[in-house]
């Protein structure tokens, strides 16, 4: 496939999900796991514009188009990856071989963030003056890279999948446990003061799959998140914080779940390569 081919296939793997109405329940048997391309996608905070990681053979990197489609441009060449943007749309954040970087939407004035080792999964505040993100080696846990004061620092010895609640300011993050005598792993949503590092519990829930990549609606009463068994297309599912329940909101695949700035949408990749929008109303 040629590399222009290969970016208008990328363009359109994108499903773009009008929240309006709930249905499905959860499979328990499902899992999860990164078997698909990297296309991890980020909306930006004023709307405009989409940002996401092509892994095609000729055509990796970080590339942008339009939210309303088209204008796909590549503005960095290379395996760059957990794309955030800073709450002014002018940053985008990523992660390369365990180093956070920052970048322009223009391409310009890439700079290292910080050189914590194994970093992946940056989050943006919404304030601007903060980056949550995930390290993974040589320690783990997720950390906190403070603009102003230059420096980051270790916030959880656990938890995975950052994600800021812009309502309260709290970093909500996603945690595991296996339980050996079901069998099964008890996930917690968990909300986390990153001034006092006081700690509350969102929710939780018990199954045999493996779930990820679960941001915090912006409104701040959902969480969307992807689950897929290891012989089937991945999934994505809805938590409500305020019920307490879990719903599928895809049946034809989709992975790596996003929200625009209002939570009123969600982007993700549909592992169907198919643009079908989808009703999922839980917001």
């Amino acid at each position: 496939m040629s590399r222009h081919k290969s970016l208008f296939v990328l363009a359109f793997l994108f499903m773009l999900v009008a929240l309006s109405s709930c249905q499905n329940t959860v499979d328990s048997t499902s899992s999860f796991d990164d078997v698909y391309l990297h296309i991890r996608a980020s909306w930006s905070p004023d709307g405009t514009t989409i940002a996401f990681t092509s892994s095609v053979q000729n055509a990796t990197g970080i590339y942008l188009m339009d939210s309303v489609g088209g204008n796909v441009r590549q503005i960095y060449n290379g395996d760059g990856v957990g794309l955030t943007w800073s709450p002014d749309s002018k940053w985008l954040a990523f992660s390369q071989g365990g180093t956070l970087y920052k970048i322009k939407p223009t391409g310009d004035s890439l700079t290292i963030v910080t050189d914590v080792p194994g970093a992946i999964r940056p989050a943006w505040s919404p304030n601007g003056a903060k980056i949550a993100f995930v390290q993974r080696s040589p320690g783990f846990g997720v950390w906190i890279y403070d603009f102003n004061k230059n420096a980051a620092t270790q916030l959880l010895s656990y938890g995975d999948f950052p994600s800021w609640n812009p309502l309260t300011g709290e970093l909500v993050v996603l945690s595991l446990q296996f339980e050996q005598t079901t069998g099964y792993i008890l996930y917690t949503f968990s909300a986390i003061d990153t001034m006092s590092t006081n700690v509350r519990s969102l929710g939780s829930f018990a199954t045999a799959a493996d779930c990820g990549f679960s941001p915090i609606s912006p409104k701040g009463n959902t969480i969307v998140f992807g689950v897929k068994r290891p012989d089937d297309f991945a999934q994505v599912w809805v938590y409500n914080l305020i019920e307490r329940t879990i719903t599928r909101l895809t049946d034809d695949g989709g992975d790596y779940p996003n929200w625009n700035s209002d939570g009123t949408k969600m982007e993700q990749k549909s592992s169907t390569h198919a643009l079908k929008p989808e009703t999922a109303g839980c917001g």
